[in-house]
């Protein structure tokens, strides 16, 4: 079972609630201390059941890039090895008042890796209950989030299920349970890389990736033609100070691209 979302939501946290294994670094706030895919075997009822931490997108330390390029290899590795997985838990914070654009962009990235088939598996799991005050405002985000088909609604609609993780072991296993009689699914990503033979950036999720890219190219280069624009009416105006001030601008601007 693989854990995904952006850093911070509570995968490790999910995994060590779960397996009982201490070694699973937690983080105490927002960013992620999953810096590679790693994984947790435990033993329950006739069961061995393996988690699979992976790092997050949107991440404080590694480009998406370099987030991707460590799922791809793993997840190209045990697909050679025939080792499917049986499900795949998505977790979102409940107390997040909103999905931001990175938010969104991860989803995206979720769900271009996954592909229509493997969705059958997939748990959309909110966490961190026991820190809302207001039961009727979670509810009511939990519900925005179900009928907005721009962030769960249009999983939902292909067959991903929703959940809640309520911070427990007894809920966790509950989660693994519900998943444990499902049909192993390949990924997209694993298809597109190892029968398709495809290079990363040629996956779909590559592509996501490549398309956010363009766009900060794009407007990197709208704001140093605005400099540039200005720079020169700077010359034009005999203004050394707001010249200078225009060009060391331009430069960071430039470091962007």
């Amino acid at each position: 079972f693989a854990k995904m979302n952006m850093a911070g939501a509570g995968k490790s946290y999910f995994i060590k609630a779960v397996s009982g294994n201490s070694e699973v670094q937690v983080s105490g706030g927002l960013h992620s201390c999953t810096s590679k895919v790693q994984s947790y075997s435990f033993e329950h009822g006739d069961a061995t059941i393996t988690l699979v931490d992976t790092p997050g997108f949107n991440d404080t330390t590694r480009s998406d890039t370099e987030v991707l390029t460590e799922i791809c290899d793993w997840t190209s590795k045990t697909f050679k090895e025939e080792r499917l997985l049986s499900g795949i838990i998505y977790l979102h914070r409940i107390t997040d008042v909103r999905m931001d654009g990175s938010a969104v962009k991860n989803l995206r990235m979720f769900q271009k890796l996954c592909g229509r088939g493997a969705l059958m598996n997939v748990f959309l799991t909110t966490t961190q209950w026991s820190r809302v005050t207001d039961l009727a405002d979670g509810e009511s985000r939990e519900k925005g989030l179900c009928q907005d088909r721009n962030f769960w609604g249009i999983l939902l609609e292909k067959g991903a299920t929703l959940q809640r993780f309520q911070g427990t072991r007894e809920s966790g296993l509950k989660l693994i349970a519900d998943l444990m009689s499902n049909q192993p699914e390949a990924l997209d990503i694993q298809n597109q890389i190892v029968t398709q033979n495809r290079t990363i950036v040629e996956t779909d999720a590559g592509q996501c990736i490549n398309e956010e890219l363009i766009e900060q190219e794009k407007k990197y280069k709208r704001e140093l033609e605005a400099l540039e624009r200005e720079r020169q009416e700077a010359i034009a105006e005999k203004d050394e100070e707001m010249k200078e001030l225009l060009a060391e601008e331009q430069k960071k601007a430039q470091e962007k691209l």
